[in-house]
């Protein structure tokens, strides 16, 4: 009876064994299955623009070929779905996202109330960035505004969907760092509807989009004239702007820079994808490959030349590491940056 028992035993360790050593592989997971890719702007955004494109195109590259179904979940900059990512989305690879790029900061920076912010960033599976990003500054032609310097003489309306979008935190940094006069209106949902509140007169300008997001959506704009560009938001230019200056030319002292070199720095992953914390890590490294070779797709960079959008990818471990590296900032250099992106009038 007892070696009966035993031998029972040995059976059931050699059948665990077996499954152990068969483990579902990551092609085996994926097959038939569907991934959502969750939007944190809505259907009229140039996050969203990326984000389709991203999910036209990355399906083929991912082992066993699931389908990827974009989902729109806009709100408050897309704190909503960074939230929503880190706290409810299963954590088996079925669900990725899309978030602004400067919401990883929001905790170190203090740019949205801590009530709000249910994320550690450097938790999140960074799988990649579609595109380096430059923020301008424009006005509509024939408001008199010509240069920064006008901007800095008299009021400007600019907009804005939240605190913590790029349209809030770029124009207070231009106030409170180089004396800008800029007045946002809250309460615009992705930047379509900015252009559309610019057009109509009921804004100055803008302040804060990027320079894709513009090309994408109005191109007729800038082939005509119809806007004049009076600033580049970013650590590097675009060599499509050459005479267009960058907001570190206004710098005064090193505090300025070291702020400047701090807040701007995600713009060198200006369109961030990711996925749950504690993902399987076979999982997130398919994801991460995946996304690498769709970058490179011909399919997917002939889509993006029709729609005039750059792509220029950041890998998702250069993300985590970035971030890695902003959050060991020295604390003078935050403090500068919190003190610039402060609220007020």
């Amino acid at each position: 009876m007892a070696r009966s028992a035993l031998a029972a035993a040995a059976l059931l360790a050699l059948v665990a064994l077996a499954a152990t050593a068969r483990a579902e592989s990551v092609a085996e997971f994926y097959r038939g299955k569907q991934i959502r890719l969750v939007i944190g702007y809505p259907t009229g955004s140039g996050y969203n623009i990326y984000a389709r494109l991203l999910a036209d195109n990355l399906g083929r590259h991912m082992p066993g070929n699931p389908t990827i179904v974009p989902e729109n979940m806009p709100g408050a900059g897309s704190v909503i779905a960074a939230n929503y990512l880190y706290n409810l989305a299963p954590r088996d690879g079925t669900v990725i996202g899309a978030i602004n790029r400067s919401v990883p900061l929001a905790p170190l920076l203090e740019t949205v109330e801590a009530k709000n912010i249910r994320f550690d960033p450097r938790k999140f599976g960074w799988i990649g960035s579609l595109a380096r990003e430059v923020s301008i500054g424009f006005a509509w032609s024939g408001r008199g505004f010509d240069s920064f310097k006008d901007v800095q003489s008299r009021e400007f309306l600019t907009g804005a969907s939240s605190v913590a979008s790029d349209g809030y935190q770029f124009a207070r940094m231009l106030n409170n760092l180089l004396g800008a006069k800029l007045k946002i209106v809250m309460g615009y949902p992705d930047s379509a509807s900015v252009f559309g509140a610019v057009e109509r007169g009921e804004l100055t300008g803008y302040f804060g989009g990027p320079l894709s997001s513009l090309m994408a959506e109005r191109p007729d704009w800038l082939s005509s004239n119809k806007v004049t560009i009076l600033i580049q938001i970013a650590l590097e230019g675009d060599p499509q702007l050459p005479t267009v200056p960058l907001v570190g030319s206004f710098a005064r002292t090193e505090r300025d820079r070291q702020a400047l070199a701090l807040i701007l720095a995600p713009q060198s992953a200006g369109r961030p994808y990711l996925a749950p914390p504690g993902l399987p890590p076979d999982r997130l490294a398919a994801l991460r490959q995946a996304f690498d070779e769709t970058a490179r797709d011909p399919a997917l960079l002939a889509m993006a030349g029709r729609l005039k959008i750059d792509v220029s990818p950041m890998g998702g471990a250069a993300i985590a590491a970035l971030l890695d590296r902003l959050y060991a900032s020295p604390a003078e250099a935050v403090a500068a940056a919190r003190e610039t992106l402060k609220p007020g009038p």
